[in-house]
């Protein structure tokens, strides 16, 4: 807990907060500059209180202070871009990297990290799922307490789940959430894993398993209006859903979401989004125009 006092201090600064504002009923002078300069540590109600005067939240906390570590270690989002590249050389050296790490510290998440990281090499490489794969399964499924951690590792392993189990893991995920009023708070994760579910699904060609799941997730629109990228997954997966049962409905809106993707820097997701409607016997053809630019016509085989 060293780095705390020095982090706090580190966030007081940059928000011009006085020192006698912040610890204010909380640590004596000669307290405060033991504490800032990393001497100290503090009781962990005095801790959340300083948290609220400095008006940032536990998580905008850990991101500070855990900045200047390697974040490729813990935060699920940076492996995404090496395997949507494809870039094996990249998730080996990550997993070799994980896998000291795990060594070193004996923390779980760097060998959980580090099985999923060797899964997704495993895809790139059509390989069978790894052998330690039920360390993960068996984590998730026997863990009560789920948060950002639990709901970002189950969905980021999906594919080499079982439907079965994905629907059982899936319950305890809404069980939770829903008996801690945690929904409003972890919506965006909680949507991500429902478009992963989602995405699993259709390309197994479970229509019925994906109509349920988008249910679930359309019943979450009102919290997600104002994020774009929420409401054009929203509405990519709609169009798929309803170009797969109903041979007769357009392609028109599927070609706009596709061009948006790309207007607005969403590369990796329009590129996955492509390759599933190839998945599903769509073809997709990019046209570059001079007076249009580059735009998608899509047809059904």
């Amino acid at each position: 807990m060293e780095k705390v006092g020095v982090i706090i201090k580190e966030l007081r600064t940059s928000k011009k907060i006085k020192s006698e504002t912040l610890y204010k009923g909380l640590l004596s002078r000669q307290a405060r500059s033991n504490f800032e300069k990393g001497n100290n540590d503090t009781t962990v109600n005095k801790f959340f209180i300083m948290l609220d005067r400095l008006n940032i939240s536990l998580e905008e906390f850990y991101v500070a202070f855990t900045q200047n570590e390697d974040v490729e270690l813990h935060l699920f989002h940076n492996i995404a871009p090496i395997f949507y590249s494809k870039d094996k050389e990249g998730l080996d050296s990550l997993v070799e990297k994980l896998g000291r790490e795990y060594k070193k510290t004996n923390n779980v998440k760097y060998l959980h990290y580090r099985i999923m990281a060797q899964n997704l090499l495993s895809t790139l490489n059509n390989e069978p799922k790894s052998t330690e794969f039920e360390v993960l399964s068996n984590y998730l499924i026997n863990c009560d307490s789920w948060g950002y951690y639990e709901i970002m590792l189950f969905s980021n392993s999906l594919n080499y789940f079982s439907q079965q189990l994905i629907d059982t893991v899936f319950k305890r995920v809404q069980h939770t959430l829903k008996k801690y009023y945690m929904m409003q708070r972890y919506k965006n994760e909680y949507s991500m894993l429902l478009l992963n579910i989602i995405y699993k699904n259709l390309r197994d060609l479970n229509i019925s398993q994906v109509q349920k799941y988008f249910k679930e997730y359309d019943q979450l629109n009102q919290h997600l209006q104002n994020d774009m990228y929420y409401q054009s997954m929203r509405k990519f997966f709609y169009e798929v859903i309803c170009a797969c049962t109903n041979k007769d409905h357009s392609t028109h809106e599927l070609e706009k979401i596709i061009s948006y993707l790309g207007y607005f820097n969403m590369k990796n997701k329009q590129k996955q989004c492509i390759e599933l409607l190839g998945e599903l016997n769509f073809q997709v053809k990019e046209i570059n125009d001079e007076e249009r630019g580059i735009f998608f016509k899509i047809t059904k085989n």
